[in-house]
C-alpha cells in the first residue's frame, strides 16, 4: 500500500489520432473500420434475402439497380477485399506452419487463402447463378 503513494501511476495522455503515429496501428484501425462496412454489407444482403424469400424477387432486384446501392457495394467489396487480405496475411504470421525444419512465411499463408477465395467464390457463382 506505501509503494502506490511513492511511485504514482504514470499515465500518458493519447491524442485522438494516436494510430497515425506507427503505420501498424494505422493498418489495424482502418482493418477495424473495414469490418463496420462488412457488417453493414451483410446486414444488406440478409434484407435483399428476406425479399427474395418472400417472393417479393422484383423488389429485391429493383433494390440492388439503386445506384447508392451499387456505389456502396463497390465500395464495401474493396474493404472486405482488404479485411480480408489483412486478416489472411495475419492468419499466416500468427500460426505459421511447420514443414521440415522451416516455417510458412506470412505471405504464402496469404496467397493460398486467396486462391481458396476464388476458387470457393467460383463454386458458390457456378451453384447458384451459372447452374
Amino acid at each position: 500500500m506505501g509503494d502506490a503513494k511513492r511511485y504514482p501511476e504514470l499515465r500518458r495522455r493519447l491524442s485522438y489520432r494516436w494510430w497515425t503515429a506507427n503505420r501498424h496501428y494505422t493498418m489495424y484501425m482502418v482493418r477495424e473500420w473495414t469490418s463496420l462496412f462488412v457488417a453493414l454489407y451483410s446486414l444488406m444482403f440478409i434484407y435483399g434475402l428476406s425479399l427474395w424469400a418472400t417472393g417479393s424477387r422484383a423488389d429485391f432486384l429493383n433494390f440492388l439497380k439503386n445506384p447508392a446501392i451499387i456505389g456502396f457495394s463497390l465500395i464495401a467489396f474493396v474493404f472486405t477485399m482488404y479485411h480480408a487480405a489483412t486478416w489472411f496475411y495475419l492468419l499466416g504470421a500468427v500460426v505459421p506452419v511447420k514443414i521440415g525444419r522451416s516455417r510458412t512465411k506470412p505471405w504464402q499463408a496469404l496467397v493460398l487463402n486467396i486462391i481458396l477465395l476464388i476458387i470457393i467464390s467460383f463454386l458458390a457463382i457456378w451453384l447458384v447463378v451459372l447452374r
